[in-house]
């Protein structure tokens, strides 16, 4: 509504500057149309020459002025004003609706969904509950892991191939993924991540049952986001210029029991199995080629089990742990 607004007004403003000065007589050997409107480089055209500022001032290609040679200049500029206006304005992408906006900054993701969202940081309280029966786990180390986790799947999303971050998804969570890569292939479109700064991770809920533990860590990343048409290269969503804020939560799980020996156990995206120590090439069922063991289950170490934004119906899982009698014990503090 405001731009159509702004639209039509812009038109009135115009059209009352064209039509409030007099008629005058056009003599085209007064205006020289070269290439000095159609060419890239303003700064070397014939504008330099003459002096175009001023009410009444008229342009005149032979570097006088008058009130009655020509339209004044400030009408011509009115006019190409409007021009890139109305382009701007009714820009549309191909799928029919506006454009991205364009002109850099930085903007919420998501239509703004899921901003006034608290997900807390309980990093102390988590690391604590962890260390009682992990003490080589820290919090510093397993948040490093998360950041080189996410720039990962992120590259491997715009490469549409995700076997370097195999090892690290859980299968579940892969298969899923892997379907989307597919239908992005499918249909032509390419995504690029740009510029990606990661200004946050935490520690935010942490759940422990009999079989497994599920840490939640939440994430705040800014990059610039657009999509390209593989058969002409064009952009055919997003632009260039514009970072977007994204706020995720990023659920990892292990077996109960796994103890952290060194802070490289956390990454992986390592070499070697976890299990029988060979040179980690595992099939896309999360197999190790060597031994035959599954290492994408989080039976050896955390594997991400679920990659979401932040939205306004994302939930707060808090920090519940068995007791002793093997039933939950919540806090949310």
């Amino acid at each position: 509504m405001k731009k159509k607004f702004s639209l039509i007004l812009a038109f009135i403003l115009t059209a009352v500057m064209i039509f409030s000065i007099p008629a005058v007589a056009f003599d085209a050997n007064d205006y020289d149309y070269s290439s000095d409107w159609g060419g890239s480089d303003w700064g070397s055209s014939d504008w330099d020459d003459h002096d175009w500022g001023g009410g009444s001032t008229y342009y005149d290609s032979d570097g006088g002025s008058g009130g009655g040679g020509g339209i004044p200049v400030w009408v011509i500029i009115g006019i190409i004003v409007f021009i890139v206006f109305l382009v701007v304005a009714l820009g549309k992408n191909k799928n029919g609706g506006s454009q991205t906006p364009v002109g850099g900054g930085v903007r919420p993701a998501n239509g703004g969904q899921g901003l006034n969202v608290n997900v807390p940081d309980r990093t102390a309280q988590i690391e604590q509950i962890i260390k009682q029966d992990d003490p080589n786990f820290t919090a510093d180390d397993f948040t490093s892991f998360v950041k080189e986790v996410y720039i990962d799947i992120q590259n491997a999303w715009c490469k549409r191939d995700l076997t370097p971050v195999r090892p690290v998804m859980h299968t579940n969570l892969y298969n899923t993924t892997e379907k989307q890569v597919q239908s992005k292939i499918d249909q032509g479109v390419t995504y690029h991540y740009e510029s990606i700064a990661i200004n946050t991770a935490y520690l935010t809920s942490y759940v422990r049952d009999n079989e497994y533990e599920y840490l939640t860590a939440y994430l705040n990343a800014r990059y610039i986001d657009y999509q390209t048409d593989d058969k002409t290269g064009n952009i055919i969503r997003g632009d260039k210029n514009t970072r977007w804020d994204f706020r995720y939560k990023m659920k990892f799980m292990r077996s109960v029991g796994v103890k952290t020996t060194s802070a490289s156990d956390n990454n992986m995206t390592g070499h070697n199995c976890p299990n029988c120590g060979a040179p980690l090439t595992i099939s896309s069922t999360g197999v190790c080629e060597y031994c035959g063991s599954t290492v994408t289950t989080g039976l050896y170490s955390w594997v991400l089990s679920d990659f979401s934004t932040v939205r306004n119906d994302t939930k707060d899982d808090g920090i519940r742990v068995p007791t002793n009698g093997g039933n939950d014990t919540g806090n949310n503090g």
